[in-house]
């Protein structure tokens, strides 16, 4: 019988900090994904490479997402790491965005017909949207944000981040350029 007393408690570091991913696979790809995506810090990049302000600023009493821009051709039924169907901007006081995630999209239907199982991200299941109503794209889908530029407290796949909010919202819809 040993005179060391049993810990009162364990330590589970993902428990701690649940925007750490939980393996070092994960942790490289998500280093994949900052490095595809750090050309878009500027807007106006994303633009040139077809992606659209596609929603207001969306926030919840969880915190915000901010404004989306989506490139279309991206929302099928393939999940590609390094091309995020969206980028994810917060809107700042200088009338600037500033990237703060990216989000994927996968249609569901596309994805269903040669899957048993939802898309993963590594080792992260994709949130299923395909209930109506579920919230995201007008469409059954499953979607996943990584917060890879901004910190997220709620974690690095939450949906909603605490520390992003819309104060300083664009117009959406834009209005027509004259």
């Amino acid at each position: 019988m040993s005179d060391d007393p049993a810990p009162l408690a364990t330590v589970d570091e993902q428990a701690l900090r649940p925007d750490l991913p939980d393996n070092a696979q994960q942790m490289r790809l998500l280093a994949e994904i900052r490095r595809a995506t750090a050309r878009y810090h500027r807007v106006e990049a994303a633009e040139a490479d077809g992606y659209v302000l596609s929603s207001e600023c969306v926030a919840s009493p969880a915190g915000g997402m901010g404004h989306h821009f989506v490139k279309g051709p991206l929302v099928d039924g393939v999940v590609e790491p390094t091309m995020p169907e969206a980028l994810v901007y917060e809107p700042q006081s200088n009338g600037r965005l500033r990237l703060v995630a990216v989000e994927y999209i996968v249609v569901a239907a596309a994805w269903d017909a040669t899957h048993d199982s939802p898309p993963m991200l590594g080792s992260v299941v994709f949130d299923d949207h395909r209930p109506e109503g579920s919230g995201g794209p007008p469409f059954p889908h499953y979607q996943l944000h990584a917060w890879i530029w901004k910190h997220n407290p709620a974690g690095m796949h939450a949906p909603f981040n605490p520390n992003v909010n819309c104060a300083y919202a664009l117009d959406f819809p834009p209005a027509p350029a004259e």
